[in-house]
């Protein structure tokens, strides 16, 4: 049977439910004919499960070889990872991130091609911290990369990918500079506290602490002066409205995430940062707002405290599979 229905969250629901159906194995031969049966009914229920399977090849790779188990490799008789399926994973995680209601991490390629050339990085659920040899301290978050570039003349630092908090000294007179991939920030005080973060969409944003930087875009000659207090978010071309700094861009330096009256949607967003896999949500309590603080060492604790908090349930359906739905 054809379909022009797009992929939505209950198809995607019932793709993992399959899938781990199909991953426990021995299989029977009336699970896997009963799952034939359902892929059949509709090609959306195909696309589905090419989306769910695709993220399993992808996450199999992160995995160790006991946990490699998958319905992909039952149903293919296969246990290597190759370098086209691996592209394939990549593309799943693309093709399901762009529905909206899956909170996804990690482009991957970006952030390991990243990581892979960068002197300090993190990988998934990791922060990490260093002192630099003029006095100051960076830490760097989850899945994040970072170089200096340290002469006699200047201190540079270039934030590849993720996010780090900068707590510059005023103990040395060479200028200083932090770069990302939209902007280079400078420090118009000697002592600063600021926090830069790659966005989606080649975004970045910038939440001062202590301190007043000035911001230069790569792609304008638009500069702008942030001060204390304040945050903004840029493209290399472009400057959004100034706003108050977040708590939640300086909170992740103590281990924890502070949110003031997020949608459940973004939350979850953030929260996926730091663990491998997807978080699905329903699309009917996207919106509920969410208050409080929550330790990012530990993404289970999290999830029992929003169960706590509001009608919904939490349920694993695959180790890399999180869905969030309505009692």
């Amino acid at each position: 049977m054809t379909s022009s229905q797009s992929v939505t969250y209950a198809h995607l629901e019932a793709a993992s439910e399959w899938f781990a159906v199909l991953s426990d194995t021995p299989v029977s031969e009336v699970d896997q004919a009963a799952w034939q049966r359902w892929l059949n009914e509709d090609d959306v229920h195909r696309k589905a499960w090419q989306q769910v399977e695709s993220v399993s090849v992808m996450f199999s790779s992160f995995q160790n070889p006991e946990s490699q188990q998958s319905a992909s490799y039952v149903l293919d008789k296969t246990h290597t990872v190759s370098r086209r399926q691996f592209m394939k994973g990549v593309l799943g995680l693309a093709g399901i991130a762009s529905l909206g209601w899956v909170s996804w991490q990690n482009t991957a390629l970006p952030s390991m091609v990243a990581a892979w050339h960068a002197d300090f990085h993190t990988s998934v659920g990791e922060q990490s911290s260093f002192s630099l040899e003029d006095g100051s301290h960076v830490w760097l978050n989850t899945n994040s990369a970072m170089t200096p570039y340290y002469t006699a003349a200047i201190r540079h630092l270039s934030l590849l990918s993720g996010e780090a908090f900068v707590e510059l000294a005023n103990q040395d007179s060479r200028p200083f500079a932090l770069s990302c991939g939209q902007a280079t920030v400078r420090p118009m005080t000697d002592k600063a506290r600021f926090c830069l973060r790659h966005l989606p969409d080649q975004q970045a944003i910038l939440s001062v602490y202590r301190g007043t930087l000035s911001i230069a875009l790569n792609e304008s000659t638009v500069t702008k002066e942030i001060h204390a207090g304040e945050s903004v978010t840029f493209t290399p071309q472009s400057f959004a409205e100034v706003r108050p700094a977040l708590a939640l861009y300086e909170s992740w330096v103590k281990g924890l995430l502070v949110v003031e009256d997020m949608p459940l949607s973004d939350f979850v967003n953030e929260l996926s940062r730091y663990r491998h896999g997807f978080i699905n949500v329903d699309p009917n309590i996207a919106d509920w707002r969410v208050v409080g603080t929550y330790p990012v060492q530990n993404t289970d604790v999290i999830f029992s405290m929003l169960e706590s908090s509001f009608p919904l349930h939490v349920k694993e359906t695959l180790p890399w599979w999180i869905s969030i739905s309505p009692v």
